[in-house]
């Protein structure tokens, strides 16, 4: 495949807000975590999503789930 543009920050500044919001606000009950999928699913300029990069992906984090969950869990 092409090669992979892995600079930071290069079209999309990400900055954990929502991951702050979430332990300021839900200190004993919520669990942000914070993914960041590097430009391997689309054309990061123009838009055009790479479909069969994306179901990987989604079945990639869907895996997991279970392990998450087991060590949230473990947690209370």
């Amino acid at each position: 495949g092409d090669p992979i543009d892995v600079r930071e920050n290069v079209s999309f500044q990400g900055k954990g807000e929502q991951t702050r919001f979430v332990h300021a606000n839900f200190p004993e009950t919520g669990c942000a975590i914070a993914v960041e999928f590097k430009k391997i699913f689309m054309d990061e300029w123009s838009g055009e999503p790479d479909w069969a990069a994306i179901e990987r992906l989604r079945a990639m984090l869907a895996s997991t789930v279970p392990v998450l969950e087991a060590a949230l869990r473990g947690m209370t």
